[in-house]
């Protein structure tokens, strides 16, 4: 049922539902006064910019958690290994509210690369942005420590305080390749401040890495935040990427062979 020209009178084109005047919202006058009702084109526009803030690569934006495949595993243990997972972040989906009560984000974990990880943590930000319109932000822990280290010759416009302190405060970070390799101690202590503060904020932080926490060469200190703010989840040991490859050029293959006419 379409709202009366009372609850749109300034209606226009720049609402692609036609209920406001493009400002996402709808005044409701009536003999007691006005109310102020927010228009759908508002929630449309706020997920818009959270998936834009969230800066995901381009290989896995619009991924969903269901677009996670377990069967193109091939060892069963692999397979059970990928069900569990992606019933992990299923669940943490749906009991979002309380993993933010409790400070609780995921730690993504297998020594193989390109084992699902990224997938999964990514599709896991992405129906968090989609569900809950929550601010998520990816970015692997070498890239965060290179956009610090640019502030030293004033590259990004920010200061390195600035800059820690607005990742420090994101509501959810993807934080991709964590422990990939032995860090400088300017870059651990810098890693200690942005994980405390969002552990102390009980911020949440989803992790992926080629090392259990324990294996992690970093500061014990950083390891012990890591435990407490995030539940551990076993990746399988197989690389899905390169199955994955193989399985789209095969698709590309059956394309190419149909073609039999010279351009």
């Amino acid at each position: 049922m379409q709202p009366s020209a009372a609850e749109t009178p300034n209606a226009t084109s720049d609402c692609p539902y036609g209920l406001c005047d493009g400002s996402g919202i709808l005044i409701k006058r009536s003999r007691d006064g006005a109310a102020i009702k927010f228009c759908k084109c508002r929630t449309d526009a706020i997920r818009k910019n959270r998936l834009k803030f969230a800066d995901i690569p381009e290989e896995f934006k619009g991924l969903r958690v269901n677009d996670f495949l377990t069967d193109v595993y091939t060892s069963s243990k692999d397979r059970r290994l990928a069900a569990s997972a992606k019933r992990a972040v299923i669940g943490y989906v749906n009991n979002f509210s309380k993993m933010c009560d409790m400070g609780k984000g995921l730690y993504f974990y297998s020594a193989a690369k390109g084992s699902g990880k990224t997938r999964l943590a990514v599709s896991l930000g992405n129906a968090l942005i989609n569900k809950y319109n929550a601010e998520v932000r990816y970015t692997t822990t070498i890239r965060l420590l290179n956009e610090i280290k640019d502030t030293f010759d004033n590259k990004t416009g920010k200061t390195q305080a600035e800059l820690i302190a607005d990742t420090s405060s994101i509501q959810v970070l993807i934080l991709d390749d964590i422990g990939v390799e032995k860090p400088t101690a300017w870059a651990e202590e810098v890693l200690f401040t942005i994980i405390n503060e969002r552990m102390i904020n009980k911020k949440i932080t989803v992790f992926t890495s080629n090392l259990s926490v324990n294996e992690l060469r970093l500061d014990e200190r950083i390891k012990d935040r890591i435990r407490r703010m995030a539940v551990p989840v076993i990746c399988p040991e197989e690389s899905i990427r390169k199955i994955l490859a193989y399985n789209e050029n095969d698709e590309v293959l059956k394309i190419l062979s149909k073609e039999d006419k010279i351009c």
